[in-house]
């Protein structure tokens, strides 16, 4: 059984604030290796589902934060920038099955460091109306590809919105979300059994996923005018709004690849103080 884990860190073990994952800070280096052994958790957990080959996907901001050196050898890892598919690289027609480590809720929504692919560009985005968390638009394109998702780690409040697109999967509640930089935590010892008891169960019962199909269309609520105007230099892209933006594709690739050439322009527009 062939097994892909796409691997954020704003829900990892720990983690409560922006110092606990920007790349370079002292927070980032501690919480890289606890990020490392959340994911080996889950390694552990599918391997002794059955699982017989597990690839690694790194997702979070500059995709080279999973320590190699620390990774369970029986895994491969995809690290670095920038992916075809981005936090959904590594999943194709042969991958029997997908895992969510280390996830958080949608832009605008209550959650541990709560967004949907970039910090401070959005206010809310939606998929055919629906809230559009990472782990609804990555189960999206992986349905697509008749991928189910197996697995979710996360705060409490991800592990809610992952019900309403992975209802067979297991679910690994790490932390208590009081506030969108406070929570309640769980010591990394006692998350590690959590996680690979999840990552056991959801392998077990796997089953094909019965998810929406297309034309999909991406509505986006910008926090800015500029990014908007930055964002509709994309030919399919439609300015709806001040602060909206709205586009329709027949499939989740089309839809995955334009949002990920969105958020490059969104973050290009961006102003360091005005946003």
């Amino acid at each position: 059984m062939n097994v892909v884990i796409s691997a954020d860190m704003e829900g990892i073990s720990g983690v409560t604030s922006p110092a606990d994952v920007n790349p370079g800070s002292a927070g980032w280096n501690h919480f890289r290796k606890i990020m490392t052994a959340d994911v080996n958790a889950a390694i552990a957990g599918f391997f002794e589902a059955g699982a017989r080959n597990i690839v690694v996907n790194d997702s979070h901001a500059n995709m080279e934060n999973v320590v190699v050196d620390l990774l369970d050898p029986r895994a491969t890892l995809i690290s670095g920038r920038h992916k075809k598919h981005c936090m959904a690289e590594g999943v194709t027609k042969d991958t029997d099955a997908l895992a969510f480590i280390g996830y958080h809720t949608a832009a605008g929504q209550q959650g541990i460091m709560s967004h949907t692919y970039s910090g401070d560009i959005y206010n809310a985005i939606w998929l055919n109306e629906e809230i559009c968390s990472e782990g609804y638009i990555n189960a999206l394109y992986a349905a697509e590809l008749g991928v189910p998702v197996v697995l979710i780690s996360g705060d409490d409040l991800t592990i809610e919105d992952a019900k309403r697109y992975a209802p067979d999967a297991g679910y690994a509640v790490v932390k208590r979300c009081i506030d969108r930089f406070t929570a309640e935590l769980i010591p990394p010892e006692k998350t590690f059994e959590i996680i690979k008891s999840a990552a056991r169960d959801g392998l077990s019962r796997v089953r094909k996923p019965n998810l929406a199909k297309g034309p999909y269309t991406m509505r986006i609520e910008f926090a800015g005018a500029n990014q908007v105007i930055a964002a509709t230099h994309i030919p399919g892209v439609h300015q709806t709004g001040t602060r909206e933006a709205t586009y329709t594709f027949d499939t989740m690739e089309e839809v995955l690849r334009c949002f990920e050439a969105v958020t490059i322009l969104g973050n290009n527009s961006r102003d360091a103080v005005y946003g």
